[in-house]
């Protein structure tokens, strides 16, 4: 959970693990990392690099047979390496130049459970990021549908896909 450690602190920069809305696949088309009815960047890792040095990985875990779900925090030594994703690979891992960087203002803003985070909001820059403990699935017919407390970690800023 530890979010709180984020506050006060000026975060200098996000990289993230994005895994995408539709796996595409050989013969079947492109790779789909966005949709215009999905309002969220999806991703199942997200770095943060403070500017004293510290580095903070947000994961969300997966159900551990308590029937919580949710997002914690743990420090890691370095930043995940941003890469170019393998061709046909649902995830791709890089720099979030898209989310705002400053002084950090954490809220946790829905739980489930004693220590199961759902929902986190972090006011850097003035703006308003939102992580979110849910996941995208693809439906028939190039439907999709959002699912609350699930693995991934959705992410708006200021209550839209960050551009």
């Amino acid at each position: 959970m530890e979010f709180s450690k984020l506050n006060g602190h000026s975060i200098a920069r996000w990289v993230g693990t994005e895994m995408a809305l539709s796996g595409g696949g050989w013969d079947t088309g492109p790779v789909l990392w966005e949709h215009s009815s999905v309002p969220y960047l999806q991703l199942i890792s997200i770095d943060v690099l403070l500017t004293d040095g510290s580095v903070y990985r947000v994961c969300s875990q997966a159900d551990d047979g308590s029937s919580y779900y949710g997002l914690f925090l743990g420090s890691v030594e370095a930043l995940d390496t941003p890469s170019s994703p393998e061709v046909g690979s649902i995830y791709r891992t890089r720099e979030l130049i898209e989310l705002p960087v400053g002084v950090a203002t954490v809220a946790i803003t829905e739980i489930d459970g004693p220590d199961a985070v759902l929902r986190v909001e972090i006011v850097a820059g003035g703006r308003t990021i939102s992580f979110w403990a849910a996941e995208v699935y693809e439906r028939e017919g190039g439907f999709f549908d959002v699912v609350g407390c699930d693995e991934s970690i959705l992410v708006q800023v200021d209550g839209a896909r960050p551009k």
